[in-house]
């Protein structure tokens, strides 16, 4: 009887843990999305000086916590790459 306590309590503090864990998870997540969404809108606004925007992209698969890469097609078919770094943005444009 004192071993299947032992096992139950056990089982119930992993069962917490592991919904804490991933409830951190989940909100370390959507803060990173969040704070991503600033750049883009901030990325947006920057290069929308240079004529009205078509698409604006995000490689993710190139980008980190600490940058963002991408690029922008313009309505005149304009294309710039660009790299969005530590509040510093460098872009060129495509050829």
């Amino acid at each position: 009887m004192k071993a299947k306590k032992i096992l139950l309590t056990t089982a119930a503090l992993a069962g917490v843990g592991l919904a804490a864990y991933v409830t951190k998870k989940t909100l370390d997540e959507r803060k990173e999305a969040e704070q991503r969404e600033q750049l883009v809108a901030d990325i947006r606004k920057r290069l929308s000086k240079l004529g009205p925007i078509a698409t604006l992209y995000v490689q993710l698969y190139k980008s980190d916590e600490h940058q963002l890469v991408g690029g922008v097609v313009y309505e005149d078919d304009r294309h710039f790459t660009f790299v969005y770094e530590n509040g510093e943005l460098s872009y060129e444009e495509e050829q």
